[in-house]
């Protein structure tokens, strides 16, 4: 048997019913902050180590040698100040031991958590991914160690009563586990360990192996919704979740697709439209939201981004005509999923989303009277820029004939280019198929001239160039699902704080507009986390959906996959910024901007 020290027996000899009030007699930790509570359901308790047990709410702060304790309807998650994050199920009960972290030094730094019964699912913070010695776990009389810099992700269930059983699944890097009847030395990422009296410890094996108790519980912790693994300051961020759970309405309809808005506007600058089906053109401003079957535009000089309830991103250049035709995201269900896009004339950058990652099939692209097609699956970003009015591409588009308000389809005058950053393209155009398009390589197309094989964007014509940088250092938000109410709420709030901190700038003296931008600063931050947490719980939906869609096995149900055998989502994709080189567009073989 492993020794845990006298904490530890003194707990296990009092029973489950009297750990709490075992662990205020044993208070030997400051009374700082350490970690807050990121989120509950039903029902939770918390004690630190002098007072009595009092119902959690989102926001609680908690120093060391506190105890949580959920009921049979509960699962709470907190977040430590360096990161780390620990999710509890149902029935269970968690010590916070002696929690120390110096920003400065992570080598002196160290966390200690005890499941003295239950289900836990751990993420490591940086005192994990930096110093895994300074990390002690215990479930029951068992200590699981991190065995690979990095840190981990694991999840551990334990019943210590009489004689223990429990077990442990590791979603990222590896822990060893020292349980009462001898030592298992390496569960890795995907693989599964029980332990129990009377039984040889096993290999570890495939988490299709499990139970089906442990496959539900496994998933249940997966599919809760935790925050990301980065330090915070303790107090500031308990507050914001407190104010974001007093929201939680909007949280709330992150369990299903809202069909009214199938994007929203993330920022503008200059002219910006949005009309609707048969409705007015109206201008359009950050937190604008817009259903399918509506037409953007963009003035001279102006650009939108644009986000898609999905992730998918577009941002639109100036004198440019977009048209949403179709659009449908459900997030438990993404081979539902369907979108179509039109660039009419102008240019934009589109870069995908969750209907793509899993159906590419379902997404179309067209520019003008060209089909863009995805041979490949994975990832794709790309700028295409055309004209439907025989013009030039670049710095010589206009926002009259054949600009922004043009639907012009004109296929004998059309003119195109096409430039890839990530992923790998084909385009039909009027003139004939451009086969592949790689990753660095641009293609023109126009009437008169035969279509030439992809070339480096460096020798592309220069204005083309310029679109390209243009629009690859316009700030993106990240290609992953969201909430488009919530995340609509906190563009439109984010772009409200810009403004008044710039007024607030300009007039350092000015206490009532000092005071303005304060308060819509603090605004912008809570709506900022709210539009997270949903973003978040749509993910946690998408992961169910999944996890529901694997085959079942003869140890269960279908729950027989740890996350990273599960469609992945989209990563966010880096700005790439090209640099622009003196290019085709400037020989004396081309007329003007048009492309070679």
């Amino acid at each position: 048997m492993i020794n845990s020290g006298p904490m530890h027996n003194a707990v296990r000899a009092l029973g489950g019913d009297c750990i709490f009030l075992a662990l205020a007699a044993f208070s030997t930790a400051a009374m700082a902050q350490v970690g807050y509570v990121h989120e509950i359901s039903g029902t939770i308790s918390i004690q630190s180590a002098s007072a009595r047990a009092t119902p959690a709410r989102v926001g609680d702060t908690f120093e060391s040698d506190s105890a949580f304790r959920t009921g049979a309807d509960g699962k709470v998650v907190l977040k430590f100040a360096d990161g780390q994050v620990a999710a509890l199920g149902a029935d269970s009960v968690l010590r916070v031991g002696e929690y120390r972290y110096i920003a400065g030094n992570l080598r002196q730094s160290a966390t200690n958590i005890e499941l003295v019964r239950g289900q836990m699912r751990f993420v490591t913070g940086l005192i994990g991914t930096a110093n895994r010695e300074g990390v002690h776990i215990t479930a029951g009389n068992t200590m699981l160690r991190i065995q690979n810099p990095g840190g981990a992700d694991f999840t551990v269930l334990v019943d210590p009563d009489e004689e223990e059983f429990g077990s442990a699944v590791v979603a990222l890097g590896a822990v060893s586990v020292n349980t009462p009847y001898g030592r298992i030395s390496r569960i890795s990422a995907g693989e599964y360990a029980p332990w129990q009296t009377g039984r040889p410890l096993r290999t570890p094996m495939p988490i299709a192996a499990a139970p089906a108790v442990v496959q539900a519980a496994v998933a249940g912790l997966w599919t809760t919704v935790v925050p990301v693994n980065t330090p915070v300051a303790v107090a500031a961020t308990a507050r914001v979740a407190a104010m974001a759970a007093a929201t939680s309405p909007l949280v709330q309809v992150a369990a299903s697709a809202d069909p009214l808005r199938a994007g929203y506007v993330d920022s503008t600058s200059g002219p910006v439209s949005i009309q609707s089906g048969s409705g007015k053109s109206v201008g359009a401003k950050a937190g604008d939201t817009f259903p399918a079957s509506t037409a953007i535009r963009t003035g001279a000089n102006g650009r939108v981004v644009l986000k898609f309830a999905d992730g998918q991103l577009v941002i639109l250049d100036s004198c440019s005509t977009l048209g949403v035709d179709r659009y449908r995201f459900d997030p438990s269900d993404l081979r539902a999923g369907r979108s179509a896009l039109d660039l009419v004339v102008g240019a934009m950058r589109y870069v995908s989303g969750s209907i793509y990652e899993e159906n590419p099939d379902a997404v179309t692209v067209s520019a003008g009277a060209s089909l863009i097609d995805f041979p490949k699956r994975g990832p794709v970003d790309f700028t295409v820029e055309v004209s439907t009015e025989g013009q030039g591409i670049g710095l010589a588009r206009g926002c009259d004939a054949g600009g922004a308000g043009s639907v012009a389809n004109a296929k004998n005058r059309e003119v195109g280019m096409i430039s890839v950053a990530v992923g790998e393209i084909s385009v039909h155009t009027p003139y004939g198929p451009i086969n592949k398009v790689d990753v660095g390589q641009s293609a023109p197309w126009q009437p008169g001239r035969t279509l030439q094989a992809p070339v480096p964007l460096a020798v592309a014509p220069t204005t083309f160039q310029v679109t390209v940088a243009a629009l690859s250092t316009t700030a993106l938000p990240e290609n992953t699902p969201v909430v488009v109410a919530t995340a609509a709420t906190a563009a439109a709030a984010v772009s409200v704080a810009g403004s008044a901190q710039a007024a607030a700038n300009a007039n350092p003296g000015d206490v009532q507009l000092q005071e303005v931008a304060r308060k819509a600063t603090e605004q912008a931050y809570t709506a900022t986390q709210a539009a997270t947490a949903s973003a978040q719980a749509v993910a946690a939906t998408v992961f169910a959906g999944a996890l529901a869609a694997l085959p079942a096995t003869a140890a269960g149900p279908p729950l027989a996959q740890v996350p990273p055998a599960a469609p992945a989502l989209p990563q966010p994709i880096p700005a790439i910024t090209p640099v622009v080189t003196p290019g085709g567009g400037s020989t004396s073989s081309c007329s003007g901007p048009t492309p070679c």
